[in-house]
């Protein structure tokens, strides 16, 4: 196989049906799938057994005990069995040339960098019962989804800006996440922790951004977004302390380090 798609998940259903759905789509087949669920609930189950037959995927969880995406990311990484991991969200539907041009473009010592297409609620509903697996800019347009400019493909395209990291687009080498130590684990709080420190640390590292703008597409499907002012707020406090240790290492991660 040539990468893992790793899929952060939490009890929606029927976004990562149409995730899954996308995936049948792929010009790029030869890849595994790992749902990492940060809880234990059985809802997934049926769905993950309808598409074992169509590639090799797995879900592995941990006991629902708060925000612990990290926890669930260094975990799929120890379980991942490919040098390159592609990371994205539950809710995010997938372009059909979104996993060919990760495996083709992450080079070794650099990390991979996308954007996404935020979807209004009428195309996200069309996706969610089956009605599309992909949007077209017709409908986009139609229907007002924003970020709309991210839906274009355009494989020749090379952005000289540096990018800023989307834990929910990026492909990673992962023999350089586990010089990282992997993501930290004490970042117990959503909206900042899991992609600015890593960004952080890699560049700490001399492990370079490479923007993929414009070749790894995805669509992500409306949702209501809840105040998290509050714990962005804590995450931020954490990393401004965390920025200040020498070491590119998260001293709580795939190891437990000793300062």
């Amino acid at each position: 196989m040539k990468a893992t798609l790793i899929i952060s998940v939490y009890k929606d259903v029927k976004a990562l049906h149409a995730v899954l759905k996308s995936l049948e789509h792929q010009t790029e087949s030869n890849f595994e799938v790992i749902v990492s669920q940060d809880a234990d609930d059985s809802c997934f189950d049926e769905l993950i057994a309808q598409f074992q037959s169509l590639f090799t995927i797995r879900l592995i969880q941990q006991e629902d005990k708060g925000f612990r995406k990290n926890k669930m990311l260094n975990q799929a990484i120890r379980e991942s069995k490919t040098a390159k991991l592609i990371f994205i969200d539950g809710d995010c539907v997938l372009h059909k040339r979104f996993i060919e041009q990760h495996i083709k473009l992450l080079k070794p010592n650099h990390f991979c960098v996308g954007r996404r297409v935020d979807l209004d609620s009428k195309t996200s509903a069309a996706i969610k019962i089956g009605e599309i697996i992909t949007p077209t800019f017709s409908t986009m347009y139609k229907n007002k989804t924003t970020r709309i400019e991210e839906s274009f493909f355009l494989p020749g395209f090379m952005r000289k800006n540096k990018p800023k990291l989307l834990g929910c687009n990026m492909s990673w080498n992962k023999s350089d996440l586990l010089r990282l130590n992997g993501f930290d684990e004490t970042y117990e709080t959503p909206g900042f922790g899991e992609d600015t420190d890593i960004e952080f640390r890699a560049k700490k590292a001399g492990i370079i951004p490479f923007s993929t703008r414009f070749r790894t597409i995805q669509y992500h499907l409306f949702h209501e977004r809840p105040s998290r002012e509050d714990q962005v707020s804590i995450s931020k406090a954490l990393f401004f302390e965390r920025k200040k240790r020498e070491d590119f290492r998260c001293q709580k991660g795939l190891e437990t380090l000793i300062s």
